[in-house]
């Protein structure tokens, strides 16, 4: 009999378009669009920084005019210098952001330089201001350039090669297929978006399916037809579990279809590197059924609880900001986490859709996240039964 009933309410979701638009059209076009449009503003903002001229201040450069002549050149036209007359007014400025750093010149700076000692030189920041930061390496860059066209001349002086203090010449050996930067977002952001997909996936159908009925007042004809409560609550389970895992699975086809569809607006995430074998893929949606099954057993007992839609909402939020705190837990973590983290709720299935992600799959911490999860949504299902034997939790109207 719950067959039936399942079949009806899965039938009646879908029929409506908020439940369409939030479980089909929003995992398989928009998220990805969202995620395509950020990550090509992200490196479009990163390309036209590294272009961007700023001014940087300078602290007891008059002092040091050896050095003030050094730092003149082709290769500094990016980089203005502002004299400054003291550390303090170079803090205020740099808080204020009327420069993006500033230099400190020691006061012995000339006759270090005179003598060919080194000179040490602090770059003055601000490490809560983006800006800053950026000009922080920028500025490194800058003096790692002129320092080292200064060691060229001396050596030259010496009638020394340059390669007299290069004992190692390093390079870049970049793997094929290795990836970069974009398959370093994706695989940090990816695993907390498929997670909440698969928590959150089934939330309409859910909040409708029995607090909704609450509210219509047609949840009384369905407690009086012939069916067991046990029938009832399986059906509606299976409803909701139904719809969380649709979501779940069309998330993950959202989130990878732009990697082979050759769009310039996608062009960043096709080219971010990243390969799905079969057993990654296997992992992802192995872990995504127990967290859809959490999610929905969850949602089922809040529904069960709620006196309608509103009341439903409000027990919600307290647990989308669990969930969301455990999937964001991923972009902390690192894939090689220890075991114990197999056994956190959310978290576990994260590490697990992120190992697969990176290509640094663990068996044994697989099976532990995917064992506990399942206990996990197994306590939050009989939970949910439970309350379908209670009158006075359905008769809450």
């Amino acid at each position: 009999m719950w067959r039936i009933l399942f079949k009806k309410e899965f039938k009646e979701i879908f029929s409506d378009s908020r439940t369409r638009f939030n479980v089909v059209v929003s995992p398989l076009l928009i998220t990805p669009i969202l995620l395509a449009v950020v990550g090509t503003m992200a490196r479009k903002q990163a390309d036209e920084s590294r272009k961007e001229s700023i001014t940087v201040g300078v602290v007891g450069l008059a002092k040091a005019p050896t050095l003030a002549e050094e730092l003149k050149g082709p290769e500094g036209k990016k980089i203005t210098l502002k004299p400054v007359a003291s550390v303090a007014d170079a803090e205020v400025q740099v808080r204020s952001r009327a420069l993006r750093a500033a230099i400190e010149v020691p006061d012995d700076a000339e006759e270090r330089l005179k003598s060919e000692e080194s000179v040490p030189l602090a770059v003055l920041h601000d490490p809560g201001n983006q800006d800053s930061l950026e000009a922080v390496g920028r500025v490194k860059e800058f003096l790692k350039e002129r320092g080292d066209l200064i060691v060229a001349r001396r050596l030259h002086d010496k009638e020394l090669s340059t390669q007299f203090v290069t004992p190692f010449k390093v390079g870049d050996h970049k793997l094929k297929g290795g990836g970069g930067a974009g398959m370093l977002m994706l695989t940090t952001f990816l695993p907390y978006i498929l997670a909440l997909s698969a928590i959150m996936g089934g939330l309409m159908a859910a909040t409708d399916s029995v607090a909704g009925e609450k509210e219509r007042g047609t949840l009384e004809t369905l407690l009086v037809a012939p069916l067991s409560r046990r029938d009832i609550a399986l059906g509606k389970f299976c409803t909701v579990t139904a719809t969380a895992l649709t979501s779940s699975f069309l998330s993950v086809v959202g989130m990878f279809w732009p990697l082979y569809i050759k769009l310039p607006l996608f062009s960043w995430m096709s080219e971010a590197g990243i390969t799905l074998g079969p057993a990654a893929f296997l992992a992802i949606l192995l872990v995504q059924l127990p967290l859809a099954v959490l999610g929905a057993g969850v949602l089922l007992a809040m529904s069960t609880l709620a006196r309608n839609q509103k009341e439903m909402q409000t027990l919600v939020a307290p647990t989308m900001v669990v969930g969301t705190v455990g999937a964001m837990m991923t972009i902390l973590v690192k894939t090689g986490a220890p075991l114990y983290w197999a056994v956190v709720p959310v978290t576990n299935a994260s590490m697990v859709l992120k190992q697969a992600l990176q290509g640094d799959l663990n068996p044994t911490f697989v099976v532990v996240a995917c064992a506990t999860s399942v206990l996990y949504a197994a306590i939050a299902v009989a939970y949910a039964a439970q309350l379908f034997k209670k009158e006075s939790v359905l008769t809450r109207f």
